[in-house]
């Protein structure tokens, strides 16, 4: 009797807890939709003063964005503070979901009361980077115009004084970005993360610490790859310039890989080329020759996707987007793609030059705008990608597509009767341009993991730096760098605040977008000859996954499209296969790992 007395009382309480539960859950649920309403306004406003700035920038139009961002931080933070009452108490997955992604929808949040302080240095902090130049007899150079020079320059004098000309901007930054990481962490502590670092690898849908591990995973698969591919690069290097200026082992020196963070080895093609090159292509004389300026380029991009089954971009893309470099003013020529009201008025930013390079950049942009087109009907916390990386790969796979001979050829900028292109040269130009951008992002965000964490202290920021650099990129300064040197701070994405692990598992993503397009389009043969360019099928599973936007967990939005529920590098090694027993046999018998 007794016994059956307590088992009812626990049932009654048992029913309490659940009807309290599913109260919480309403209220959750009402608080949800007030707060997406609030957030979406307030980012449409903050758009527009953030799109107003980056194509015209002045004081007034930083005092903007300033004032804008700041309030914006306001409210967020305001309405995390106010859903932790709800922490571990709704068992709704979207609404949880829902709430999960609230936490961490300021990417640099700011502590109570400091939402100004933080904005006004993150402010202060992306002026300097974009309107940053320098001088060399007498020449003014921009980071554009110093980009355009290092790829070009062969002496390598001029090389190193090009580089160390750019980063000669940035140490005046150092005491501002360690005052902006404390407001920060203090804000992601307020939160319940450890610090910044913690709450964007959050963003994966495992714990920090998971993802930690992961990326060290996938490293460990993609690093022989790498190595070999700087193994051959230096070798050329070496024969190139001597002793003297690269030697036949270690480091290569950042410099003489063309690009100015040493992320993509394109420029200095002249210089990896093989010796036994057979028929090659020059993708930037074919688009001269055919009369492309930068619009023809976007149009062209667009057209890829519109063969998938894709809409044309709005009117308003056109009327509103910046192309080129204005002259007159001061401008973000940091290459973007924007929704402003977050439907239908997507943008991109760019001062497009007509190269091979801005090639398939034009088409990463126009993936982001295609995915936030897709996404455009879901609530405000699921209009986005389901994590940065996603967002990032979605143009870079489709730019696999637009860079093959059959597709060149096919909208005629590639002869049709010229001969069969030589796969290595194919493979290596294509892996020079994707693999060196993997060990950059590593060490970019292992740097700012370990600078959030407290483990990198202002004093040792560029010491920090250069080791990771040696680790992962195996590059080296062109001489001693001075003890005021802040030359991460060359890198838009470190003032801006944008995590580049998207990057890193954007170029793994990819491959498997890739690799799960060409089955669902009936290609056979070696994924990089695959173009899934006018397949309708291809668009119609990408669409779906891409509408899903982030309502759904990583794994299971990847898995939509690849039938895989997890990132895996083995598609990206199918991809190089052919490259990489080649740079085997070119590397034979010389010492290419540490």
């Amino acid at each position: 009797m007794i016994r059956n007395a307590i088992i009812a009382s626990l049932g009654l309480a048992s029913a309490a807890a659940f009807a309290q539960q599913n109260d919480l859950t309403e209220q959750a649920r009402s608080f949800l939709a007030t707060a997406e309403s609030q957030l979406s306004a307030a980012e449409d406003l903050t758009n527009r003063a953030d799109w107003v700035r980056s194509t015209y920038i002045t004081a007034d139009t930083d005092w903007l964005l300033e004032k804008l961002s700041t309030e914006r931080t306001a409210l967020a933070v305001s309405l995390v503070t106010q859903a932790r009452r709800f922490d571990g108490k709704v068992r709704d997955p979207e609404v949880a979901r829902k709430l999960a992604i609230l936490k961490r929808l300021v990417r640099m949040p700011a502590a109570a009361g400091s939402a100004a302080a933080l904005s006004e240095v993150s402010g202060s902090l992306n002026t300097r980077f974009a309107t940053g130049s320098f001088t060399i007899e007498d020449k003014r150079y921009l980071l554009q115009d110093a980009e355009r020079a290092l790829a070009q320059s062969r002496d390598p004098v001029k090389s190193a004084a090009i580089w160390e000309g750019w980063r000669s901007v940035a140490p005046p930054m150092r005491d501002d970005y360690a005052h902006m990481v404390s407001l920060a962490n203090a804000g992601a502590r307020e939160l319940g993360f450890a610090d910044v670092g913690a709450m964007w690898r959050s963003e994966y849908d495992v714990t920090p610490e998971a993802l930690a591990r992961e990326i060290d995973a996938l490293w460990k698969q993609i690093s022989p790859l790498y190595d070999e591919l700087h193994c051959y690069a230096r070798t050329k290097l070496n024969a190139r310039y001597g002793d003297s200026v690269q030697p036949a082992s270690g480091a290569i020196r950042a410099d003489l890989t063309g690009n100015m963070w040493g992320q993509n080895w394109t420029g200095i093609w002249d210089v990896l080329v093989p010796t036994e090159s057979g028929a090659t292509f020059d993708l930037e004389q074919a688009l001269h020759a055919n009369s492309y300026e930068p619009k023809k380029m976007v149009k062209a991009a667009e057209g890829f996707f519109v063969s998938l089954g894709m809409r044309s971009l709005p009117e308003s893309f056109w009327a509103r987007s910046q192309f080129t470099r204005p002259e007159g003013r001061d401008v973000d020529c940091n290459a973007s793609a924007w929704t402003i009201d977050q439907r239908d008025d997507v943008r991109i930013k760019m001062c497009i030059r007509v190269t091979a390079a801005e090639w398939p950049v034009i088409h990463h942009e126009l993936g982001h705008d295609y995915y936030q087109l897709a996404y455009q009907q879901q609530p405000f916390l699921f209009r986005d990608g389901v994590n940065g990386g996603f967002h990032e790969a979605i143009g870079d796979f489709i730019a696999l597509s637009a860079v093959t001979p059959s597709y060149l050829k096919r909208i005629g900028l590639e002869p049709a009767d010229l001969a069969e292109r030589d796969e290595t040269s194919y493979l290596l130009q294509q892996a020079l341009a994707r693999v060196p951008l993997l060990a950059f992002a590593l060490a970019m965000d292992k740097w700012r993991w370990g600078v959030f964490a407290g483990e990198i202290q202002p004093a040792d920021y560029n010491s920090a730096w250069w080791s990771l650099v040696e680790r992962y990129q195996k590059l080296r300064p062109p001489r001693a760098r001075p003890a005021d040197a802040f030359d991460i701070a060359a890198k838009y994405h470190i003032t801006a605040n944008v995590p580049y692990m998207s990057y890193f598992m954007a170029s793994v993503y990819q491959y498997q977008f890739q690799r799960a397009a060409c089955r669902i389009a009936g290609v056979d043969g070696p994924l990089h000859r695959c173009s899934i360019y006018g397949s309708k099928e291809v668009g119609a599973k990408l669409g779906e996954m891409l509408a899903s936007g982030r309502s759904r967990p990583t794994g299971q939005t990847l898995a939509m499209f690849t039938g895989e529920d997890r990132a895996d590098a083995s598609a990206m090694l199918d991809y190089y296969a052919p490259l990489y027993r080649w740079l085997k046999r070119q590397n034979a018998g010389k010492r290419c790992t540490p």
